[in-house]
């Protein structure tokens, strides 16, 4: 592993995987989007107001990925495809409390705008 990198993989409903290595700093959503993961939207850019970076976190990695807020529950439990593991990726800072981290992308993102 490369110094001061993060690796982070996600995985659509298909099982296809990208896996991207990225600075840590910011969000998991704006590494996803720089990287052009394909299903993360991300339509509001972080706002996190449309729901569209929608993530599973895998069992093993849900506690490193910090505390979901009030807010962000509130937001999850409005979406269609929401699971005990659900995370909005624009709330999960890329740190190296995450490396190695596995994400699963939904089968579709629901926007709430």
């Amino acid at each position: 592993m490369i110094a001061n990198v993060v690796s982070i993989t996600f995985t659509d409903q298909l099982g296809d995987s990208t896996e991207i290595v990225h600075q840590p700093g910011g969000s998991l959503m704006e590494a996803a989007v720089e990287h052009e993961v394909p299903g993360i939207e991300a339509q509001c850019y972080g706002a996190g107001v449309c729901g569209t970076c929608h993530v599973y976190a895998e069992p093993d990695w849900f506690e490193a990925t910090g505390s979901k807020s009030d807010w962000e529950q509130a937001m999850l439990d409005a979406l269609p495809l929401s699971r005990p593991h659900s995370r909005l990726s624009c709330q999960i800072v890329l740190s190296d409390r995450i490396d190695g981290a596995r994400f699963i992308i939904p089968e579709r993102q629901e926007s709430l705008e």
